[in-house]
Parts: structure tokens; sequence; C-alpha cells
């Protein structure tokens, strides 16, 4: 049962009231308006009906629920129910394609497999979609302020809505009529991140009453504000075990030791001995920051620069603005109108300066629209013998005939310059009529909704603009290695304007624009068509035309391969599709209830598509309802997935089992010995060819066939005694021919791979394990045979988006509600809600089956997720007391990981985890405690206490930040207020 479907068993006549919102005012006697009233449209269903319980799950989650949660955000609320997944967050979306942006995800398939409406209606897609690729919704495009209520249909709903409708609906539902005027304010702070900061306000007004005047408009406005987290908040708050995985982290920050911001370093000189591999390096003259015991020799270094957001939160504002309207017409008839408008501004400082790194080690990759299948690169050259701020010792100099490699800090452009920012404005425009022709409702409406989605980086280097502050570049007769000008533009030892202004060219801002349309004309009609024995049987009949449209045409110079490491995306489609539906609510008996729909959708390029439902309701008993549904469903080919272009791009963390191997056997040899700069360098291998940057390229597929699902529920709802009711539900998804883009760790899902050649460093790292094992004093048994590299890293992968076999998944949904009467201690309302997954699996190929087993109870599969809740309403006081569990799991993500990542390897990722967590991923459970206080009708304050226990996240290596942020929010406790008032 819903987390307010209890509500409406307990008490039938408030929740109806509530809805009427989905009703129409029409009919010409009081009689006829009181029947018409007591009629209510639930999600999924065309058909408006006298009982709220139909044969599908619907969760309900009214405005009082989510504030007692301590939600202020869609997204916070979605993360309260069992049945939702954890997916992206605004403000960890950082270089995911659709930066700022948060998804819904029911049952863990995907924001592509939750349909997402307002008021019963699509919103556009996002204007960047996710890895460049997934379109979805942006919940946080939906005015919060407005939220009536919520309504979570968590079975199939192809056959009402179509497409993207497999895992189930959210639907928002906003006031429909509203009068006078109220303001609220809310911050958030943090206990453990001193920067943290979460600010909104809003402010609702509205006029006219709807049954008095016949109109009423309203518009609300909701401001809020996320401050930004900077590495010098959090760079010594991850768990303990990440520092021992990563043992130079602190030690490379270079706090205390380093050069300090805003203050000159001339950095270092290096060479390459041609005949061993060694690398010799030296601090530039004039250095006061110089560090010994290296085993290449002294270098001068600087601290890594603190205000980097990237990793642990950026900065974002966000402004929706929704404006509704509804007028009375003649005496059957209603206009309504609405406009959403959505303005999110993210921005990220990337920690600046950047540094000139002669590059040794494995070239930038990068794949682009307009250069194929080539691979560009790029590698940061060497100063040449002549060159005039060649200042190498003698000794330096003499090992490659003055040629030397350069590390320098180039800070002329300021602390502020590096960085992300994205923007996105999105709308939607809806007008529509709606009435009654005798005993049927109609309804009609016309939509249009777009985003437009801009992405700002200041990162990378821009090669015609490098070439100007640094070329002409030549090679050197004598290495062969690439040197700069022997006279740059840029002037080495100075910091400047005219420097600041080359580098804006050499590391320029460029941008990455998208944008998504979707207009829609919908119609129905709705009423009875005849008496059965048992009561009146209803339709509903309808059509949807839609013309959707997705462009994003990429950056020029990226598209010609001029921006390292940003090949960005390339994609432009449209398309027409039209649909009709019908749908029948007919009463077998006077027990048993049959809800039958059938939708039929023409998308180009594809057959129509049959979508059917049916579901039976049957009361066996005053207290005890049985219900179940069986469902198909669909989901087309998105624009992105099928249609023109390509994503070109880079993929991080790309496992390559043959150097990880071959670099930590040279690492674990140097962390033995006891010379110092052996051990440093022994660390820094540590684990760095294990999950590497490599550049990628996803293909659209043209001959991708639509995914087919079978979705099916069978529950009870039981309401034993009057302050008690409690519901089951068992859910079942079986989804053929999914549309997945290629998984790059999956050998199968790779087309082709190219590699890098042995470089520079790995020659160096070689030749550092060689000179230890011939030292005896480094204290270390070598092998006879040192170990060594046979390949260089892997440099790019190229796949394709496929048809991926099926997929499995099923499980339970229980809930219990109660409600306790204390007398003149008020009342007590208590809730248990659980997701219980049974099976997620993956059939991949006739050949392969179902290769990675059942992988609940695996990595990010828990078996259970379940919420309390406790509500106290006392006089002016309403107390509630939330808690959220998520239930113990493998650290490996199926059977075929769980070969490496076990207990008895007590790894995760390949990485040690502490001891005392070898068996597993802990359950895990925060609590939530809110107040509100009502003194007077007007004002209200509420005080709300997030992770009431201080509980601090533990160690994940499969995780962004190395924590267990699905689980535990990095903030540990954490406060808000919030003051309100109505005017």
């Amino acid at each position: 049962m819903s987390l307010a479907l209890a509500a409406a068993l307990l008490g039938h006549a408030s929740f109806a009231a509530a809805q009427d919102g989905q009703s129409s005012t029409n009919g010409t006697d009081s009689a006829d308006k009181t029947t018409e009233l007591s009629r209510i449209e639930v999600t999924g269903s065309n058909i408006r009906r006298l009982d709220v319980e139909t044969a599908s799950p619907v969760q309900v989650i009214s405005k009082q629920d989510i504030e007692n949660m301590g939600a202020r955000t869609l997204l916070q609320v979605l993360d309260n129910l069992p049945a939702a997944r954890p997916a992206q967050q605004d403000s960890r979306s950082l270089f995911t394609g659709s930066d700022g942006a948060s998804q819904a995800n029911l049952r863990g398939l995907g924001a592509q497999g939750t349909l997402v409406l307002l008021n019963g209606r699509r919103l556009s897609y996002y204007g960047a979609p996710a890895g460049f690729q997934t379109q979805f919704v942006n919940i946080d495009a939906i005015p919060a302020a407005a939220i009536e209520r919520m309504e979570v249909l968590t079975d199939g709903a192809s056959a009402v809505y179509g497409t993207d409708a497999v895992a189930g609906v959210i639907n928002v539902i906003t006031k429909r009529n509203y009068q006078g005027a109220e303001v609220s304010v809310t911050t958030d702070k943090s206990s453990r991140i001193d920067s943290y900061g979460e600010h909104q306000a809003s402010i609702t007004a509205g006029f006219g009453d709807l049954d008095k005047d016949r109109y009423n408009v309203y518009a609300s406005v909701n401001l809020y504000r996320r401050d930004a987290i900077p590495l010098s908040d959090f760079y010594d708050k991850r768990p303990d075990q990440y520092y021992v995985n990563n043992p130079n982290y602190l030690k490379n920050l270079r706090l205390g030791t380093g050069s300090k911001p805003g203050v000159f370093n001339p950095g270092s000189y290096f060479a390459i001995n041609p005949r061993t591999g060694a690398r010799v390096q030296e601090a530039a003259p004039g250095c006061n920051n110089v560090l010994t015991g290296e085993a290449a020799g002294p270098r001068c270094i600087w601290q890594t620069w603190m205000n980097n957001e990237i990793d642990a939160g950026a900065e974002t504002e966000r402004m929706t603005g929704y404006v509704n309207a509804h007028f009375l017409v003649g005496e059957n008839t209603e206009a309504f109108a609405e406009l959403t408008y959505t303005d999110i501004d993210l921005r990220a400082n990337g920690g600046t300066p950047r540094s000139f790194g002669t590059t040794t080690g494995n070239p930038t990759s990068w794949f682009s629209r307009n250069t194929g299948n080539t691979v560009n690169q790029f590698r940061y050259p060497f100063l040449g013998p002549n060159n005039e701020y060649n200042h190498a010792s003698p000794e330096l100099r003499a090992i490659n005939g003055g040629v030397v490699g350069l590390q320098y800090l180039l800070q002329d452009v300021g602390d502020n310059y590096f960085g992300q920012r994205n923007t996105d404005k999105s709308y939607r425009g809806l007008f529509g009529l709606r009435g009654a022709i005798g005993d049927w409702n109609w309804e009609t409406a016309f939509a249009t909704a777009g985003t437009h989605s801009v992405t700002y980086q200041t990162i990378n280097v821009n090669l015609d603009g490098f070439r100007k502050a640094f070329g002409p570049f030549t090679v050197d007769p004598g290495t062969g290695r690439v040197i700069i000008s022997d006279h740059p533009a840029y002037k080495f030892g100075e910091i400047s304007e005219a420097n600041a202004a080359l580098l804006r060219e050499a590391y320029p801002t460029f941008d990455i624009q998208s944008w998504t349309r979707l207009h829609t004309l919908d119609g129905k009609i709705e009423g009875p068509l005849f008496n059965l024995p048992a009561g009146e049987m209803r339709a509903a009949f309808g059509f949807n035309i839609s013309r959707e449209t997705f462009y994003t045409p990429g950056n020029e110079d990226a598209a010609n391969g001029l921006i390292t490491q940003q090949g960005g995306s390339w994609f432009d489609g449209k398309r027409n599709t039209y649909a009709l539906f019908a749908e029948t609510v007919a009463p077998l008996t006077e027990k048993l209830e049959l809800d039958a729909a059938l939708r039929v959708d023409k998308y180009p390029n594809f057959s129509a598509n049959l979508a059917p439902k049916i579901g039976l309701k049957y009361q066996v008993l005053p207290q005890l309802l049985l219900r179940g549904t069986y469902s198909e469903g669909f989901r087309a080919p998105s624009l992105a997935e099928a249609g023109t272009g390509g994503v070109f791009a880079q993929l991080g963390g790309f496992r390559d089992e043959l150097r990880c191997a071959e670099t930590n056997a040279i690492a674990n040899l140097l962390r033995q010995s006891r010379r110092g700069g052996d051990v440093d360098l022994g660390n820094s291998l540590l684990n760095a060819d294990c999950s590497r940057t490599v550049a990628r390229m996803t293909q659209p597929n043209q001959d991708l066939e639509p995914e087919k699902a079978k979705i099916a529920t069978l529950g009870f709802v039981f309401e034993p005694l009057d302050w008690l009711s409690v519901s089951a539900d068992y859910w079942f998804i079986y989804r053929r021919n999914e549309i997945a883009a290629p998984d790059f760790s999956k050998e199968q899902d790779i087309v082709s791979m190219a590699r890098s050649p042995i470089t520079d460093s790995d020659r160096a790292a070689q030749a550092a394990l060689a000179a230890m094992c011939a030292d005896p004093a480094s204290g270390v048994s070598c092998p006879g045979t040192l170990p060594g590299y046979s390949a260089g890293n892997v440099a790019s992968v190229v796949g394709q988006y496929k048809n991926r076999g099926r997929t499995l998944v099923d499980g339970f949904d229980i809930d219990a509600r109660s409600r306790f009467s204390l007398g003149e201690w008020g009342s007590l309302n208590v809730g248990v809600a659980a997701t219980i997954a049974r099976r997620k699996e993956a059939y991949l190929d006739d050949e392969n089956g179902w290769y990675y087993g059942n992988t609940v109870g695996y990595h990010s599969n828990p078996r259970l997720r379940a919420t309390i809740n406790a509500d106290w309403n006392y006089r002016q006081f309403t107390t509630s007391f939330f808690v959220n569990y998520v239930g113990h799991t493998k650290w490996a993500w199926d059977r075929v990981d769980a070969e490496d990542n076990n207990p008895e390897t007590c790894t995760a990722g390949f990485l040690p985890v502490p001891e005392a967590q070898c068996d597993g991923v802990p359950s895990w459970w925060t609590a939530n405690l809110s107040l509100a206080w009502r003194p007077t009708d007007k004002l209200n304050v509420g005080l709300t206490v997030k992770n009431l226990f201080d509980r601090q996240p533990f160690y994940d290596p499969n995780s962004f930040l190395g924590d267990s942020s699905d689980y535990a929010s990095i903030l540990g406790r954490s406060y808000s207020v919030t003051v309100g008032y109505k005017f």
C-alpha cells in the first residue's frame, strides 16, 4: 500500500476532497455537482472513479508527508521511497554530460524507464543527456512550492502513457485553486562541512475563487541556492581507509611545504637517461620550496590549490516560476493554462592555477567528430637546448643533448579562472479546455516544452591557443622530442597580464549547447457506457500527437579535435509520434472490478506498438481487498540512441587488467625498500594503472528495436482494525531488447581498442626498480627476472548502442500504516514501508545466457530498503521521526566479480577494505527528526535535524568520493530551519 493510501482508507472523505483538482464541476444542479465532485482521477488511469483504491498500487505522498520527511526538493522525497533507487544528483553531476540535473529511478531500471509527469502530462527531456546519451526529465525543474501531492505508480503504465513508463510513473500534482499569499524561507547547515549551506525561499500568491468568481489564477516562485564545498573543507574528511589505499594523497597536497598560492614558483627541470631510462630532476634556480629525498633528485614543489570544488560539491542557483489559471466558460466548460519556467546555474571552481608539465607518460587521448576513428593525442613538449628559459645545470643538460622537461606553475590567470559552469533554461506552456457533454467528460490540451542547456568548461588545452603561447614547435634532431619555441610568446619567470591573455587562449572557455523541444496535442473523453448488473461501466478514449526534436551541434573547435580530452556529442534528430488509447472500468460483480486499457503508439521507422493492460480488484471482505495487474510496456529508442551523430568523450575508471598487474608488481617491490625515495615512487605507482581515463566513442545504432516489457503485480490491502491497514504487492518486470550503451568494462561491448606505446615514465619506473634491486642497502630480495611492461596503457575504446537481451527484476512492496488517538495528548501515526528485491538478472545472448546471475544482494542492489516513520500531532506541534534503512550487500557487483572481490580477498574494486568490512557493504540506517510549530493559522516554524545520530560514511572504493555517499551523507548531522507565513 502507499504512503498515503492508508490515509485514504482511514479518512476517505478528506482525501477525495483533496483530489477535486482532477475532477470537473460540470452539471447544473447541486446533486449532480456533488456526484461529479466525488469522482476522482488517479495516476495510471484516465477514468474518474468513486474509490481511490485501484487495481494498480499507487503511492500518494501529500505535501504534509513531504514536510514530515524533512524533504525540500523532489529528489529528497524520492530518497525516502523504498521503490526509488539512487540516481544522478545535481550536486554530484559534474562531468556526466547532464551537469546540474537530477534523475528519478524506480526499481533500479534507470531514468529512461521512469516516466515523470506534471499534472498528468509529459515534460520535455533535459537539454543535455546523461553521459551525452541518456535522455531524461530533470526533476529539479518541477515547481516545489506549488506541489499539492505526488502520486507514484509502481507498475507499468505504457497502455495509458506510452513510452518510458516501464518501471513506473511519478506524477507531480500542483494546487488547482489558491487564494491569498504565503512565503516560506528555509536554510540548511552542516555540523561537519563548514562551507555547506542550502537555502530556499518561495512565495505563492493567487486570487479568484473558481466557484464564486468563475476563475482562479495563482503564481509561485521558488528560489534555491546550494553553496559550494571546496577541497579545503573536505580533503581530510574521507573515510580512514581511503588514505590507507592512497598513501600519497595528503602528502601530494604539499600543505605547509610547497609554495603558497600567488607566490612565484620557478618549477623543476628533468631529463630521461636514454641508456637506462632513469629520470633525473632538479629544482629550477630561485626555488624556495625544494623537496629532497626522491630517487630522481630534488624538485621544486607547490601546494595543490584547495579551492577545487569539483569533487565535493558545486555551487547551484535555481529559480522556478509557475503560473496556473482556471476559468469557467459558460455552464459546462473550463479553460485552464499552466506556465513553468526554470533557470539553473551551476558553477564549480576547477582548482587553479594550472601547470606546464612536460609529458613523459601517456599522452592525453580523445576522439572528436570531424576526425572520425582517429584518436587525437597531446603531450606537453620539452625545452630545447637553446631555449632562453632553459636554465638547467650543465650536468642535467648533458643527459639529452640539452633537451630538458619542465614542470612550471602557470599562475597568471588567477585563482578562479579554471572550472566549469552549466546553465539550463527550461519551460512548459500548456493551454486546455475541459467540459461535459451529457454524462461524458472531455478534455483537450496543447503543450509546448523545451530546454536549452549549455556547458561552459575552462579546463583543457586548445591546441591553436597553446601553439600561440608556446610555439612554433619543432622536433629535436638528436632525441626526436617535440620542443617549444626557443623564444615563446609566453614569458616564463614572470606573472603578467600579457601572459594571462595568452593562457586564456591556450586554456579557453568553450561551450557545448543542446536543445530539446516537445510539442503535444492530446484529447480524451470519459464517461458511462451502460449499466451492468453490478454497476456502471465507464470508458475513456483519447489520442496524443507529439513532435520531438533534439539538437546538440557540439563545439566547433572540439569537433575538429582542437580541445584536448573534449570531443563532446553531436545529435540532430526530429520525429512525430501518434497514439490512440482506450480504457474501461467494469464492475463484473458487486465485489469484482475489471480495469482494461489498450494503447497504440506509432513511431517513425518502427511498426505500431500495441500496449495492453488489464487489472482486477476483488473486495473479498469489507476489510480485505485483492488486486492484480498485467501490462505490456515499451520504450522507443531515443533520438540520441538511434539518431544521427554520436558521443565523443572521456571514459573514467577504465580498468586494464594487464597494466594494473604489471604496474602493481613494480610498485609492491619498491614499497619494500629501506630507501625513502623508492617507497614514495612505489606509493605513487600503486593502483595508478588500475583505473585510467581513456578516449571513448559511443556510436548510435539505427538498427535498434524498441524495448518491450511484461509487467505484473499481485497483492492485497487489509484493514483488520479501524486504526491499522496493511498492504503487500508482488511486482515483476521482464524487459526484452533492452537498449544499452556499451559497458566498456565488458570485453564483448568493445568494438575496437587502441594502446599507447610504452612511455618514458614506464621506462623510468623500471629503471628505478633495477637501481633499487642492485643496491643491497634497499634490503629487498628481488626476483631473478624483474617485473616490467609488456604493453602501453589503453588509449581508446569504441562501442555502439545495442539491444542487450533481457532483464528480469521482481520483488515485494510492503506497507503498514496505523493511527492512534492519544486523547488530550493528540494523535500518533506510525508507518513502515519496505521494498524487498528478489531477482535482478540480465540475459546477454544465447551464448552467454544469464551470465552474471542474480545480482540482488550484490553491490548497489540491496535486498531490502525500508523506511519507518512516526508522526505525533499535539496541539500546535507536529513531531516526526523518519528512519531510512538499506540492507547489507556484497562488495562484488555480480558473481563474476566475486571471483576477485570477496571476503577472502577483503577487497572491493580490487582495493583493500577495512578488516571489519571484509564480508561486504554493511547495512545502513540514518534518522531524521522534525518539529513543526504552528502558533497561529498564519505562522509556521520548523526545525529538522537530518542524520540525527551523526553517522559517518564508511569506505566504499566503488563510489565517486571513496565513501558511501549513496547511503550516508558526507555532511554528517545537519540542521534545517523553516519559517513560513500566510497573508
